[in-house]
């Protein structure tokens, strides 16, 4: 199995790295291939709304997108992970997750349906309160790529690299990642 985590903060060594990286290390104990792409590092553009995508099933966009495409369809399994931001997810992860738009056109479904999706959020805020929103929305999100939900982890964590302080925390995002791995 191949996965593939979109971390979506822009702090490197943050809570959501933090999390992705125990996320990664269960999976590949389960035997998983893994990756972690840092989109804050990538040069994303965000979508035109020029429907280029529908007639052709590729972006116009010449970006980091493309390279990102490819990856997205070679993995059985994305983990989309990001901080809570006024109730819905970083603008990294926004400007990915709507670029993934040109993924559910031409010959694109059919290579990404099934595929395992998983969410992890960090946010300030206790997590009843801060996620319902970014949730809701990732799952709508999911369900219009026919994507499997494979797994939610809401971790409430604020000051930069306090969640791996959390023992608790840190074991349920490998665990999970071991679940999904195993799952296949």
């Amino acid at each position: 199995m191949r996965i593939i985590a979109l971390a979506g903060s822009p702090r490197k060594r943050g809570n959501t790295d933090i999390l992705v990286d125990a996320f990664l290390e269960g999976a590949e104990e389960a035997g998983a291939k893994t990756s972690k792409v840092r989109l804050n590092d990538l040069d994303i553009n965000p979508c035109q709304a020029c429907y280029a995508c529908k007639k052709t099933g590729k972006c116009k966009q010449k970006d980091d997108m493309r390279r990102l495409y490819k990856k997205l369809v070679k993995a059985d399994a994305w983990v989309f992970a990001t901080p809570v931001y006024w109730w819905g997810p970083s603008a990294q992860l926004k400007a990915a997750l709507d670029r993934m738009f040109a993924l559910c056109w031409g010959d694109n479904p059919k290579k990404i349906e099934g595929k395992k999706a998983v969410l992890i959020t960090a946010s300030e805020d206790e997590t009843e309160k801060a996620t319902p929103h970014v949730a809701g929305m990732m799952r709508e999100s999911f369900a219009y790529m026919k994507l499997t939900p494979a797994g939610e982890l809401f971790i409430r964590a604020y000051k930069k690299g306090e969640v791996a302080k959390d023992k608790e925390a840190v074991k349920k995002a490998r665990e999970l990642g071991k679940k999904v791995a195993k799952a296949g």
